[in-house]
Protein backbone atom coordinates (compact mmCIF):
# COMPACT_ATOMS: atom_id res chain seq x y z
CA UNK A 1 0.00 0.00 0.00
CA UNK A 2 2.11 3.07 -1.30
CA UNK A 3 1.98 6.12 0.34
CA UNK A 4 2.69 9.30 -0.97
CA UNK A 5 4.28 12.99 1.08
CA UNK A 6 1.74 14.98 0.18
CA UNK A 7 -0.89 12.88 2.18
CA UNK A 8 0.95 13.25 5.05
CA UNK A 9 -1.72 14.00 6.61
CA UNK A 10 -4.19 11.34 6.08
CA UNK A 11 -1.51 9.09 7.90
CA UNK A 12 -4.11 9.19 10.62
CA UNK A 13 -6.45 7.10 8.58
CA UNK A 14 -4.17 4.30 7.75
CA UNK A 15 -3.37 3.34 11.23
CA UNK A 16 -6.61 1.79 10.90
CA UNK A 17 -6.47 -0.64 8.02
CA UNK A 18 -5.62 -4.55 8.44
CA UNK A 19 -3.07 -6.10 9.22
CA UNK A 20 -2.81 -7.70 5.42
CA UNK A 21 -3.06 -4.59 4.06
CA UNK A 22 -0.52 -2.86 6.56
CA UNK A 23 2.71 -4.43 4.37
CA UNK A 24 5.66 -1.42 4.32
CA UNK A 25 6.39 -1.19 0.31
CA UNK A 26 9.77 -2.10 -0.93
CA UNK A 27 9.80 0.74 -3.43
CA UNK A 28 8.33 3.87 -2.19
CA UNK A 29 7.88 5.42 1.43
CA UNK A 30 5.77 3.85 3.67
CA UNK A 31 4.37 5.25 7.27
CA UNK A 32 6.01 2.36 9.47
CA UNK A 33 9.03 3.48 7.98
CA UNK A 34 9.04 6.89 6.89
CA UNK A 35 11.75 9.31 7.80
CA UNK A 36 14.21 6.82 7.51
CA UNK A 37 16.85 9.05 5.45
CA UNK A 38 17.67 12.81 4.55
CA UNK A 39 16.01 12.05 1.42
CA UNK A 40 12.57 11.06 3.08
CA UNK A 41 13.07 14.02 5.77
CA UNK A 42 13.40 16.42 2.89
CA UNK A 43 9.95 15.03 1.04
CA UNK A 44 8.38 15.48 4.36
CA UNK A 45 9.95 18.93 4.70
CA UNK A 46 8.50 19.87 1.00
CA UNK A 47 5.35 18.28 2.13
CA UNK A 48 4.23 21.29 4.69
CA UNK A 49 5.69 24.00 1.96
CA UNK A 50 2.83 22.64 -0.09
CA UNK A 51 0.01 24.04 1.73
CA UNK A 52 1.10 27.58 0.74
CA UNK A 53 -0.39 27.14 -2.46
CA UNK A 54 -3.51 26.61 -1.51
CA UNK A 55 -5.32 29.11 -3.42
CA UNK A 56 -8.30 31.22 -3.97
CA UNK A 57 -9.43 30.64 -7.66
CA UNK A 58 -5.88 30.17 -8.19
CA UNK A 59 -3.84 33.08 -6.16
CA UNK A 60 -2.50 32.84 -2.92
CA UNK A 61 -5.21 32.74 -0.35
CA UNK A 62 -4.06 36.17 1.81
CA UNK A 63 -4.39 38.25 -1.36
CA UNK A 64 -7.94 37.44 -1.40
CA UNK A 65 -8.03 39.26 1.63
CA UNK A 66 -7.62 42.98 0.12
CA UNK A 67 -10.96 42.41 -1.57
CA UNK A 68 -12.84 41.44 2.68
CA UNK A 69 -11.37 44.77 3.07
CA UNK A 70 -12.26 48.73 1.81
CA UNK A 71 -9.30 48.25 -0.07
CA UNK A 72 -11.21 46.37 -3.49
CA UNK A 73 -13.90 44.07 -4.50
CA UNK A 74 -14.22 40.78 -5.98
CA UNK A 75 -16.38 40.42 -8.86
CA UNK A 76 -17.16 37.40 -8.92
CA UNK A 77 -20.15 36.18 -7.09
CA UNK A 78 -18.43 33.48 -4.88
CA UNK A 79 -17.96 33.70 -0.85
CA UNK A 80 -15.52 35.78 -0.69
CA UNK A 81 -18.21 39.01 -2.27
CA UNK A 82 -20.65 37.27 0.61
CA UNK A 83 -18.15 37.58 3.27
CA UNK A 84 -17.47 41.63 2.47
CA UNK A 85 -21.07 42.35 2.36
CA UNK A 86 -21.79 40.36 5.57
CA UNK A 87 -23.59 37.91 3.95
CA UNK A 88 -22.22 34.58 4.52
CA UNK A 89 -23.00 32.20 7.49
CA UNK A 90 -20.63 29.20 9.24
CA UNK A 91 -20.94 26.80 5.59
CA UNK A 92 -18.87 29.89 3.82
CA UNK A 93 -16.43 27.91 1.47
CA UNK A 94 -13.90 30.27 1.91
CA UNK A 95 -13.61 30.61 5.95
CA UNK A 96 -13.62 26.47 4.97
CA UNK A 97 -10.98 26.72 2.64
CA UNK A 98 -8.56 28.58 5.13
CA UNK A 99 -9.33 26.57 8.33
CA UNK A 100 -8.89 23.33 6.50
CA UNK A 101 -5.51 24.76 4.29
CA UNK A 102 -3.73 26.08 7.79
CA UNK A 103 -4.95 22.79 9.34
CA UNK A 104 -3.58 20.81 6.73
CA UNK A 105 -0.33 22.52 7.12
CA UNK A 106 -0.62 21.88 10.80
CA UNK A 107 -1.04 18.43 10.66
CA UNK A 108 2.37 17.54 7.77
CA UNK A 109 4.54 19.92 10.19
CA UNK A 110 3.58 17.81 13.78
CA UNK A 111 4.17 14.75 11.52
CA UNK A 112 7.37 16.02 10.75
CA UNK A 113 8.58 17.53 14.05
CA UNK A 114 7.07 14.93 15.86
CA UNK A 115 8.87 11.69 14.12
CA UNK A 116 12.40 13.54 13.88
CA UNK A 117 13.90 12.17 17.04
CA UNK A 118 13.55 8.28 15.61
CA UNK A 119 15.71 9.38 12.64
CA UNK A 120 19.36 8.26 13.13
CA UNK A 121 22.19 8.28 10.42
CA UNK A 122 21.22 11.26 9.41
CA UNK A 123 23.38 14.62 10.88
CA UNK A 124 21.95 16.56 13.23
CA UNK A 125 22.05 19.52 10.71
CA UNK A 126 19.91 18.12 8.74
CA UNK A 127 17.34 17.10 11.37
CA UNK A 128 17.67 20.48 13.02
CA UNK A 129 17.18 22.12 10.09
CA UNK A 130 13.92 20.44 8.73
CA UNK A 131 12.38 20.99 12.42
CA UNK A 132 13.30 24.39 12.06
CA UNK A 133 11.81 24.86 8.71
CA UNK A 134 8.49 22.88 9.82
CA UNK A 135 8.47 25.08 13.38
CA UNK A 136 8.55 28.01 11.26
CA UNK A 137 5.83 27.13 8.94
CA UNK A 138 3.76 25.93 11.95
CA UNK A 139 3.54 28.85 13.42
CA UNK A 140 2.44 30.65 9.89
CA UNK A 141 -0.15 28.56 9.89
CA UNK A 142 -1.36 29.38 13.34
CA UNK A 143 -0.74 32.71 13.07
CA UNK A 144 -3.73 32.84 10.57
CA UNK A 145 -5.94 31.06 12.35
CA UNK A 146 -5.68 33.20 15.58
CA UNK A 147 -5.94 36.27 13.66
CA UNK A 148 -9.71 34.59 11.90
CA UNK A 149 -10.70 32.75 14.35
CA UNK A 150 -9.33 33.69 17.95
CA UNK A 151 -9.66 30.73 19.86
CA UNK A 152 -8.67 27.90 18.01
CA UNK A 153 -7.93 23.95 18.94
CA UNK A 154 -4.07 23.78 19.62
CA UNK A 155 -2.44 20.86 17.45
CA UNK A 156 0.80 18.84 18.81
CA UNK A 157 0.47 15.77 18.01
CA UNK A 158 -1.05 13.44 15.11
CA UNK A 159 -4.70 13.44 15.34
CA UNK A 160 -6.53 10.16 15.61
CA UNK A 161 -10.09 8.86 15.56
CA UNK A 162 -9.58 8.45 19.09
CA UNK A 163 -8.70 12.12 20.13
CA UNK A 164 -10.23 13.95 17.25
CA UNK A 165 -12.83 15.94 19.44
CA UNK A 166 -9.99 18.82 20.45
CA UNK A 167 -11.65 21.90 22.01
CA UNK A 168 -10.57 25.03 21.60
CA UNK A 169 -7.87 26.40 23.44
CA UNK A 170 -6.93 29.96 24.27
CA UNK A 171 -5.68 32.55 21.73
CA UNK A 172 -3.25 33.20 24.36
CA UNK A 173 -1.69 29.93 24.28
CA UNK A 174 -1.66 29.54 21.02
CA UNK A 175 0.13 33.03 20.42
CA UNK A 176 2.56 31.23 23.03
CA UNK A 177 3.35 28.09 20.68
CA UNK A 178 3.57 30.28 17.89
CA UNK A 179 5.90 32.59 19.46
CA UNK A 180 8.13 29.65 20.63
CA UNK A 181 8.40 28.11 17.07
CA UNK A 182 9.21 31.31 15.69
CA UNK A 183 11.96 31.50 17.99
CA UNK A 184 13.60 28.23 17.78
CA UNK A 185 13.56 28.25 14.35
CA UNK A 186 15.27 31.81 14.09
CA UNK A 187 17.79 30.25 16.30
CA UNK A 188 18.66 27.64 13.69
CA UNK A 189 17.75 29.14 10.61
CA UNK A 190 20.86 31.39 8.83
CA UNK A 191 21.00 34.62 7.94
CA UNK A 192 21.85 34.07 3.79
CA UNK A 193 19.20 34.38 2.08
CA UNK A 194 18.10 34.12 -1.79
CA UNK A 195 14.47 34.99 -1.69
CA UNK A 196 13.81 32.52 -4.68
CA UNK A 197 15.36 29.49 -3.03
CA UNK A 198 11.64 29.66 -1.50
CA UNK A 199 13.32 28.79 2.23
CA UNK A 200 12.74 30.72 5.68
CA UNK A 201 15.43 33.05 7.34
CA UNK A 202 16.32 33.72 10.72
CA UNK A 203 14.87 37.17 9.77
CA UNK A 204 12.06 35.65 8.18
CA UNK A 205 11.11 33.99 11.39
CA UNK A 206 11.73 37.42 13.20
CA UNK A 207 9.82 39.70 10.41
CA UNK A 208 6.63 37.20 10.72
CA UNK A 209 7.07 36.92 14.75
CA UNK A 210 6.87 41.05 14.56
CA UNK A 211 4.05 41.11 12.68
CA UNK A 212 1.48 39.11 14.15
CA UNK A 213 2.91 39.97 17.73
CA UNK A 214 1.64 43.71 16.26
CA UNK A 215 -1.87 42.69 15.31
CA UNK A 216 -2.14 41.53 18.97
CA UNK A 217 -0.85 44.13 20.21
CA UNK A 218 1.78 42.79 22.02
CA UNK A 219 4.01 45.76 21.05
CA UNK A 220 7.09 44.85 23.16
CA UNK A 221 7.57 41.81 21.58
CA UNK A 222 7.12 43.38 18.26
CA UNK A 223 9.51 45.36 18.81
CA UNK A 224 12.23 43.29 19.99
CA UNK A 225 11.97 41.21 17.14
CA UNK A 226 11.30 43.81 14.05
CA UNK A 227 14.58 45.35 16.16
CA UNK A 228 16.41 41.96 15.47
CA UNK A 229 15.76 42.20 11.50
CA UNK A 230 16.60 46.03 11.41
CA UNK A 231 20.17 44.92 12.89
CA UNK A 232 20.66 43.19 9.62
CA UNK A 233 20.14 46.13 7.44
CA UNK A 234 23.29 46.82 5.27
CA UNK A 235 23.96 43.01 5.59
CA UNK A 236 21.26 40.96 4.54
CA UNK A 237 18.44 42.64 3.93
CA UNK A 238 17.31 46.42 2.96
CA UNK A 239 14.92 48.68 0.93
CA UNK A 240 14.88 48.04 -2.70
CA UNK A 241 15.76 51.05 -4.50
CA UNK A 242 12.96 50.48 -6.57
CA UNK A 243 9.39 49.82 -5.19
CA UNK A 244 7.81 48.78 -8.45
CA UNK A 245 10.50 46.19 -9.23
CA UNK A 246 9.59 44.22 -5.89
CA UNK A 247 6.64 43.14 -8.16
CA UNK A 248 8.27 42.01 -11.17
CA UNK A 249 10.23 39.08 -12.31
CA UNK A 250 13.38 41.44 -11.97
CA UNK A 251 13.08 41.76 -8.72
CA UNK A 252 12.27 38.42 -7.26
CA UNK A 253 15.41 38.12 -5.56
CA UNK A 254 15.36 42.07 -3.91
CA UNK A 255 17.18 42.01 -0.66
CA UNK A 256 13.85 43.41 0.71
CA UNK A 257 11.68 40.09 0.06
CA UNK A 258 11.85 38.52 3.25
CA UNK A 259 10.45 35.37 2.58
CA UNK A 260 7.99 34.35 -0.33
CA UNK A 261 5.93 31.64 -2.00
CA UNK A 262 8.13 30.31 -5.20
CA UNK A 263 6.08 29.84 -8.78
CA UNK A 264 7.53 27.46 -11.45
CA UNK A 265 6.09 27.37 -14.90
CA UNK A 266 5.29 23.71 -15.82
CA UNK A 267 4.35 23.20 -11.83
CA UNK A 268 2.97 25.55 -9.40
CA UNK A 269 1.64 28.93 -11.62
CA UNK A 270 -1.43 31.59 -10.79
CA UNK A 271 -3.30 33.39 -12.71
CA UNK A 272 -2.98 36.71 -11.60
CA UNK A 273 -2.35 38.65 -14.78
CA UNK A 274 -5.98 37.36 -15.59
CA UNK A 275 -7.69 37.94 -12.44
CA UNK A 276 -5.86 42.04 -11.80
CA UNK A 277 -5.47 42.69 -15.65
CA UNK A 278 -7.70 44.73 -17.63
CA UNK A 279 -9.77 43.61 -20.53
CA UNK A 280 -7.22 45.16 -23.22
CA UNK A 281 -4.92 42.66 -22.28
CA UNK A 282 -6.66 40.11 -21.93
CA UNK A 283 -7.58 40.02 -18.45
CA UNK A 284 -10.84 39.97 -16.35
CA UNK A 285 -10.50 42.64 -14.06
CA UNK A 286 -11.94 40.23 -11.59
CA UNK A 287 -10.19 41.70 -8.47
CA UNK A 288 -10.10 45.24 -8.68
CA UNK A 289 -9.33 48.20 -6.23
CA UNK A 290 -12.01 50.59 -5.06
CA UNK A 291 -11.59 54.17 -5.83
CA UNK A 292 -11.87 55.11 -1.65
CA UNK A 293 -8.15 53.98 -1.65
CA UNK A 294 -6.81 55.53 -5.01
CA UNK A 295 -8.43 58.90 -3.34
CA UNK A 296 -6.79 57.76 -0.26
CA UNK A 297 -3.31 58.67 -1.71
CA UNK A 298 -2.05 62.03 -0.72
CA UNK A 299 -0.28 64.48 -3.02
CA UNK A 300 3.79 64.79 -3.25
CA UNK A 301 3.70 67.21 -0.77
CA UNK A 302 2.68 64.67 2.15
CA UNK A 303 -1.11 66.60 2.21
CA UNK A 304 -4.61 64.53 1.61
CA UNK A 305 -6.08 65.97 -1.29
CA UNK A 306 -8.96 68.03 -0.08
CA UNK A 307 -5.92 70.10 1.90
CA UNK A 308 -2.92 70.17 -0.71
CA UNK A 309 -3.13 73.27 -3.09
CA UNK A 310 -0.96 70.83 -5.38
CA UNK A 311 -4.44 68.68 -6.26
CA UNK A 312 -6.22 69.57 -9.43
CA UNK A 313 -9.76 67.72 -9.88
CA UNK A 314 -9.37 67.87 -13.57
CA UNK A 315 -6.21 66.04 -13.34
CA UNK A 316 -6.20 63.71 -10.16
CA UNK A 317 -3.30 61.61 -10.89
CA UNK A 318 -0.62 64.70 -11.24
CA UNK A 319 1.79 65.55 -8.33
CA UNK A 320 0.12 62.44 -5.86
CA UNK A 321 2.65 60.25 -3.70
CA UNK A 322 4.43 58.41 -6.60
CA UNK A 323 3.07 55.07 -5.54
CA UNK A 324 -0.12 55.62 -6.81
CA UNK A 325 0.88 55.23 -9.96
CA UNK A 326 3.45 51.94 -9.02
CA UNK A 327 0.76 50.48 -7.47
CA UNK A 328 -2.34 50.93 -9.84
CA UNK A 329 -3.18 51.25 -13.07
CA UNK A 330 -5.03 54.30 -13.75
CA UNK A 331 -6.91 56.49 -16.39
CA UNK A 332 -4.92 57.78 -19.27
CA UNK A 333 -7.69 60.98 -18.66
CA UNK A 334 -6.96 61.95 -15.59
CA UNK A 335 -3.06 63.24 -16.59
CA UNK A 336 -2.31 66.42 -18.61
CA UNK A 337 0.43 64.54 -21.02
CA UNK A 338 -0.65 60.74 -20.42
CA UNK A 339 2.35 59.39 -22.54
CA UNK A 340 4.83 60.78 -20.01
CA UNK A 341 3.25 59.29 -17.13
CA UNK A 342 4.00 55.65 -16.07
CA UNK A 343 0.34 54.87 -14.56
CA UNK A 344 -1.75 54.43 -17.82
CA UNK A 345 0.50 52.31 -19.46
CA UNK A 346 -1.26 48.80 -18.47
CA UNK A 347 -0.01 45.24 -20.09
CA UNK A 348 1.13 47.06 -22.99
CA UNK A 349 -1.84 49.13 -23.39
CA UNK A 350 -3.14 52.82 -23.04
CA UNK A 351 -5.25 52.29 -20.23
CA UNK A 352 -8.45 54.27 -20.30
CA UNK A 353 -11.81 53.55 -18.67
CA UNK A 354 -13.90 56.67 -19.74
CA UNK A 355 -16.69 55.65 -21.52
CA UNK A 356 -16.64 57.68 -24.15
CA UNK A 357 -12.87 56.38 -24.82
CA UNK A 358 -13.65 53.80 -27.48
CA UNK A 359 -10.18 53.17 -29.09
CA UNK A 360 -6.55 53.10 -27.12
CA UNK A 361 -3.21 52.62 -28.32
CA UNK A 362 -1.83 49.31 -28.05
CA UNK A 363 1.96 49.48 -27.85
CA UNK A 364 2.54 45.69 -28.36
CA UNK A 365 2.67 46.44 -32.48
CA UNK A 366 5.22 48.72 -34.04
CA UNK A 367 4.15 51.82 -34.80
CA UNK A 368 1.57 51.28 -31.88
CA UNK A 369 -2.08 50.85 -33.30
CA UNK A 370 -5.59 52.06 -32.53
CA UNK A 371 -7.78 49.45 -31.32
CA UNK A 372 -10.88 48.94 -29.68
CA UNK A 373 -10.77 49.79 -26.39
CA UNK A 374 -11.94 46.81 -24.06
CA UNK A 375 -11.63 48.66 -20.73
CA UNK A 376 -14.31 51.35 -21.60
CA UNK A 377 -16.29 48.94 -23.90
CA UNK A 378 -16.72 45.30 -22.16
CA UNK A 379 -19.36 44.94 -19.76
CA UNK A 380 -16.86 43.29 -17.33
CA UNK A 381 -14.07 45.78 -17.59
CA UNK A 382 -12.92 47.15 -14.15
CA UNK A 383 -16.21 48.17 -12.17
CA UNK A 384 -13.94 50.65 -10.58
CA UNK A 385 -12.60 52.25 -13.30
CA UNK A 386 -8.89 51.05 -11.86
CA UNK A 387 -6.78 48.28 -11.71
CA UNK A 388 -4.51 46.85 -9.56
CA UNK A 389 -0.54 46.81 -10.88
CA UNK A 390 1.53 45.08 -8.28
CA UNK A 391 2.19 41.32 -10.14
CA UNK A 392 1.08 42.05 -13.49
CA UNK A 393 3.71 41.64 -15.85
CA UNK A 394 3.93 42.02 -18.98
CA UNK A 395 5.80 38.91 -19.65
CA UNK A 396 2.58 36.98 -19.02
CA UNK A 397 1.14 38.47 -21.83
CA UNK A 398 -0.86 35.82 -24.12
CA UNK A 399 -0.64 33.47 -21.54
CA UNK A 400 -2.99 34.61 -18.72
CA UNK A 401 -3.36 31.58 -16.70
CA UNK A 402 0.56 30.78 -16.56
CA UNK A 403 1.64 33.20 -14.30
CA UNK A 404 5.03 31.71 -12.20
CA UNK A 405 6.09 35.27 -10.60
CA UNK A 406 6.77 34.85 -6.80
CA UNK A 407 4.49 36.20 -4.45
CA UNK A 408 5.67 38.05 -1.13
CA UNK A 409 4.52 37.19 1.88
CA UNK A 410 6.69 39.98 4.07
CA UNK A 411 9.23 42.35 3.22
CA UNK A 412 11.63 44.76 4.91
CA UNK A 413 9.26 47.71 4.24
CA UNK A 414 6.35 46.01 6.80
CA UNK A 415 9.60 45.17 9.35
CA UNK A 416 9.67 48.86 9.55
CA UNK A 417 6.19 49.98 9.19
CA UNK A 418 5.86 47.42 12.11
CA UNK A 419 8.54 48.72 14.53
CA UNK A 420 7.57 52.62 14.22
CA UNK A 421 4.08 51.12 15.08
CA UNK A 422 5.06 48.84 18.24
CA UNK A 423 6.88 52.05 19.27
CA UNK A 424 4.22 54.36 18.74
CA UNK A 425 2.21 52.47 20.96
CA UNK A 426 4.42 51.24 23.75
CA UNK A 427 4.74 54.78 24.29
CA UNK A 428 8.76 54.69 23.20
CA UNK A 429 8.53 57.65 20.46
CA UNK A 430 12.15 58.47 19.36
CA UNK A 431 14.58 59.13 17.02
CA UNK A 432 14.10 55.53 15.54
CA UNK A 433 10.63 56.16 14.85
CA UNK A 434 10.82 58.64 12.43
CA UNK A 435 14.21 56.90 11.04
CA UNK A 436 12.52 53.40 10.37
CA UNK A 437 9.11 55.21 8.72
CA UNK A 438 11.06 57.84 6.66
CA UNK A 439 13.09 55.61 4.52
CA UNK A 440 10.14 54.25 3.41
CA UNK A 441 9.20 57.51 2.61
CA UNK A 442 12.56 58.69 0.92
CA UNK A 443 12.14 55.71 -1.09
CA UNK A 444 8.94 57.02 -2.99
CA UNK A 445 10.25 60.55 -2.75
CA UNK A 446 7.83 61.79 -0.41
CA UNK A 447 8.65 64.30 2.56
CA UNK A 448 9.31 63.03 5.85
CA UNK A 449 6.61 62.68 8.46
CA UNK A 450 7.63 64.90 11.72
CA UNK A 451 4.21 64.74 13.35
CA UNK A 452 5.13 64.77 17.15
CA UNK A 453 1.64 64.03 18.92
CA UNK A 454 1.70 60.20 19.34
CA UNK A 455 -1.77 60.08 17.96
CA UNK A 456 -1.08 61.96 15.26
CA UNK A 457 1.77 59.90 14.36
CA UNK A 458 0.32 56.49 14.71
CA UNK A 459 -2.57 57.96 12.33
CA UNK A 460 0.41 59.13 9.35
CA UNK A 461 1.39 55.17 9.78
CA UNK A 462 -1.56 53.90 9.74
CA UNK A 463 -2.14 56.04 6.69
CA UNK A 464 1.83 54.81 5.36
CA UNK A 465 0.70 51.17 5.67
CA UNK A 466 -2.40 51.25 3.59
CA UNK A 467 -0.38 53.40 0.63
CA UNK A 468 3.10 51.03 1.12
CA UNK A 469 1.14 47.54 1.59
CA UNK A 470 -2.21 48.36 -0.72
CA UNK A 471 -2.77 44.98 -2.80
CA UNK A 472 -0.37 42.67 -0.40
CA UNK A 473 -2.76 41.16 1.81
CA UNK A 474 -2.51 43.35 5.45
CA UNK A 475 -5.33 45.62 5.13
CA UNK A 476 -8.11 43.17 6.58
CA UNK A 477 -5.74 42.83 9.08
CA UNK A 478 -5.04 46.21 9.85
CA UNK A 479 -8.80 47.25 9.73
CA UNK A 480 -9.94 44.77 11.97
CA UNK A 481 -6.89 45.46 14.87
CA UNK A 482 -7.60 48.75 14.59
CA UNK A 483 -11.27 48.32 14.90
CA UNK A 484 -12.50 50.74 12.43
CA UNK A 485 -14.13 47.73 9.79
CA UNK A 486 -17.49 48.76 11.07
CA UNK A 487 -17.07 52.21 9.82
CA UNK A 488 -15.07 51.45 6.83
CA UNK A 489 -16.95 48.36 5.52
CA UNK A 490 -20.36 49.96 6.53
CA UNK A 491 -21.54 51.74 2.32
CA UNK A 492 -20.86 51.81 -0.83
CA UNK A 493 -17.64 50.43 -2.27
CA UNK A 494 -17.18 53.18 -4.70
CA UNK A 495 -15.82 53.14 -8.56
CA UNK A 496 -15.07 56.24 -10.59
CA UNK A 497 -17.87 58.77 -12.80
CA UNK A 498 -18.08 56.94 -16.07
CA UNK A 499 -17.49 60.19 -17.73
CA UNK A 500 -16.20 62.48 -15.70
CA UNK A 501 -14.24 62.90 -12.50
CA UNK A 502 -15.51 64.50 -9.41
CA UNK A 503 -15.08 68.20 -9.32
CA UNK A 504 -13.67 68.87 -6.37
CA UNK A 505 -12.14 66.57 -3.63
CA UNK A 506 -13.97 64.03 -1.03
CA UNK A 507 -13.34 64.76 2.83
CA UNK A 508 -9.94 63.15 3.68
CA UNK A 509 -10.60 61.66 7.79
CA UNK A 510 -7.36 60.40 9.59
CA UNK A 511 -7.61 57.69 8.70
CA UNK A 512 -7.36 57.87 5.31
CA UNK A 513 -10.58 57.62 4.03
CA UNK A 514 -12.61 59.95 2.04
CA UNK A 515 -15.90 60.72 2.43
CA UNK A 516 -17.72 61.70 -0.89
CA UNK A 517 -20.59 62.67 0.29
CA UNK A 518 -19.36 65.13 3.06
CA UNK A 519 -18.03 66.91 0.51
CA UNK A 520 -21.16 67.17 -1.38
CA UNK A 521 -20.25 64.69 -4.27
CA UNK A 522 -23.20 62.71 -5.60
CA UNK A 523 -23.28 58.77 -4.62
CA UNK A 524 -25.26 57.29 -6.93
CA UNK A 525 -26.87 54.18 -5.87
CA UNK A 526 -29.08 53.75 -9.17
CA UNK A 527 -26.70 54.76 -11.02
CA UNK A 528 -29.14 57.16 -13.01
CA UNK A 529 -26.19 60.13 -13.33
CA UNK A 530 -22.89 58.33 -14.13
CA UNK A 531 -21.19 61.27 -15.25
CA UNK A 532 -22.04 63.15 -11.87
CA UNK A 533 -22.38 60.44 -9.36
CA UNK A 534 -19.66 58.21 -7.69
CA UNK A 535 -20.65 54.66 -9.10
CA UNK A 536 -21.53 52.17 -6.56
CA UNK A 537 -19.58 48.77 -7.00
CA UNK A 538 -21.05 46.96 -3.60
CA UNK A 539 -22.83 47.68 -1.01
CA UNK A 540 -20.82 46.47 2.28
CA UNK A 541 -22.28 45.72 5.77
CA UNK A 542 -20.01 44.58 8.91
CA UNK A 543 -21.85 43.50 11.97
CA UNK A 544 -19.28 44.60 14.82
CA UNK A 545 -20.60 42.47 17.14
CA UNK A 546 -19.90 39.26 15.59
CA UNK A 547 -18.11 40.08 12.08
CA UNK A 548 -14.60 40.58 14.33
CA UNK A 549 -14.24 36.99 14.22
CA UNK A 550 -15.13 34.47 11.06
CA UNK A 551 -17.18 31.88 12.74
CA UNK A 552 -15.90 28.22 12.93
CA UNK A 553 -16.93 26.19 10.09
CA UNK A 554 -20.06 24.39 9.63
CA UNK A 555 -18.40 20.98 9.20
CA UNK A 556 -15.58 21.15 11.63
CA UNK A 557 -18.37 21.45 14.70
CA UNK A 558 -20.10 18.86 12.90
CA UNK A 559 -17.32 16.30 13.25
CA UNK A 560 -16.17 18.04 16.80
CA UNK A 561 -19.17 18.64 18.80
CA UNK A 562 -15.98 19.97 21.51
CA UNK A 563 -15.93 23.27 18.72
CA UNK A 564 -17.72 26.15 20.52
CA UNK A 565 -18.48 29.22 17.95
CA UNK A 566 -17.54 32.43 18.19
CA UNK A 567 -20.61 35.10 19.18
CA UNK A 568 -23.43 35.52 17.69
CA UNK A 569 -22.61 33.36 14.58
CA UNK A 570 -25.12 29.82 14.74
Amino acid sequence: MKKFIISISSIVCFASCNDFLDKAPLDSPSDKTFLANETEIQMAVTGCYTILWTDWEGMPFFLAFEELSDNGWDRNTNDVQKLSQGANDAKSSFVETIWRTCYSGITRCNYLINNLSNVTGVSEAVINQARAEAQFLRAYYYAYLVDLYGDVPLLLETVTLDNAEIPRSSKADVLSLVFKDYDEAAAVLGTQYKPTSGRPTRQAALALKARIALYNEQWDVAIAAASEVMKLEGAEVGLDPSFPNLFTYEGQDSEEILFSIQYLFGQYVHPIFRLFGGRNGGGHANKIPSYQLVDSYTCTDGLPIDRSPLYNPAQPWEHRDPRLAWTFALPSSGYADWTQEPGCLFQGFQFETHRDSVKCFNYHTTPPSYVDNQDALNAYASFSGINWRKYVNDKNYGDVNNCDNNIIVIRYAEVLLIYAEAKVKAGQVDQSVYTALNKIRARAGMPDITATDPNELFYAIARERRHELAGEGQRLSDIRRWKIAEKVMNGYLLGRMQKAYPAKAPVIDAWGTPDYEAAGIPVASDMNDPNTSMRTVDLRTFNPNKDYLWPIPYIERLTNPALTQNPNWE
